[in-house]
């Protein structure tokens, strides 16, 4: 970063500093939860200028009706109704200088170490953040029970859990009974990767009435060799959008294409389940 952005950056931190303050949470309105991280977040009023670093949060706030609340967005937040807000670039690593001109209430971001200079930049200047791991089903509802309470809507956001659950349920239930199908998911490389045991991946593809053939790889998400792609039994590949596998690896398999929205744990869970149990059980499609 040039020295002017430096300075220009340092400014606008301070003229925050100034404005916001860290007082530990006190009156009527404050509000504490822990996070992900089992850090404490307090804030002493509801958050009204968020920017969220996790594009599934983004959509958790559009859909508790809150998009008024979004200061900024990502890169990766498309959605027409976020065209006019200022992008901060990635969700790790964004820009310090575009966060902090957003001046936001509270910052919603990835749990872990991936992006430690993001954390001790937002600790240093006082601004609250939250940490999330979207990671599994029930982490959805977590994160959505969280917002409620630090946009204070619970009145929204425990209907909204329920729709989910319940819209999950509809989709367990029109797959009931099936025989499994032998399910592979590849998300592109070479080695093609993969989601193993115990992710959102894997839990959706079982609700779908699926067995997940590479719950065997050692971590969440890892490569798969081309031979035991070419050796398991596998009845449907599943390929995330924009996966470049190579073709011989396919041949002979029923291959579907899934839409972006499968990678994307957020508010739209239920139409990606949706989508996943039509690829897996072609009949559903037309339902």
């Amino acid at each position: 970063m040039a020295a002017p952005r430096l300075i220009a950056l340092f400014l606008l931190a301070f003229v925050w500093g100034c404005e916001a303050g860290s007082p530990p949470p006190e009156g009527p309105d404050a509000i504490e939860l822990m996070d992900v991280e089992g850090r404490r977040i307090g804030l002493e009023a509801p958050a009204i200028r968020v920017v969220s670093l996790v594009p599934s949060v983004t959509e958790t706030v559009i859909a508790l009706g809150a998009t008024d609340r979004l200061a900024a967005r990502t890169d990766y937040d498309s959605q027409p109704e976020l065209a006019d807000l200022p992008s901060v670039g990635g969700g790790l690593g964004p820009d310090l200088e575009a966060l902090a001109a957003a001046r936001p209430d509270l910052v919603v971001r990835f749990g872990g170490d991936s992006d430690p200079a993001t954390v001790r930049w937002l600790d240093d200047l006082g601004i609250p953040h939250v940490a999330v791991r979207p990671d599994r089903l029930d982490d959805v509802w977590t994160i959505v029970e969280q917002l409620g309470v630090l946009l204070a809507l619970p009145d929204r956001s425990g209907p909204l859990a329920a729709r989910l659950r319940a819209g999950l349920d509809t989709v367990r239930a029109a797959v009931a009974g099936r025989p499994p199908v032998r399910t592979g998911y590849l998300m592109g490389g070479s080695p093609p990767w993969s989601a193993g045991s115990g992710t959102y991946i894997d839990e959706l593809i079982d609700l779908a009435g699926g067995i997940n053939v590479f719950d065997d790889i050692d971590g969440r998400f890892g490569a798969v060799s081309p031979e035991v792609v070419a050796t398991r039994a596998i009845d449907v590949v599943l390929l995330s959008e924009g996966a470049d596998i190579d073709a011989r690896l396919l041949e002979g398999r029923r291959v579907q294409v899934l839409s972006g929205l499968v990678e994307l744990p957020g508010p739209r869970i239920v139409e990606a389940a949706r989508e996943v149990a039509a690829a897996l059980h072609p009949d559903l499609a037309s339902r």
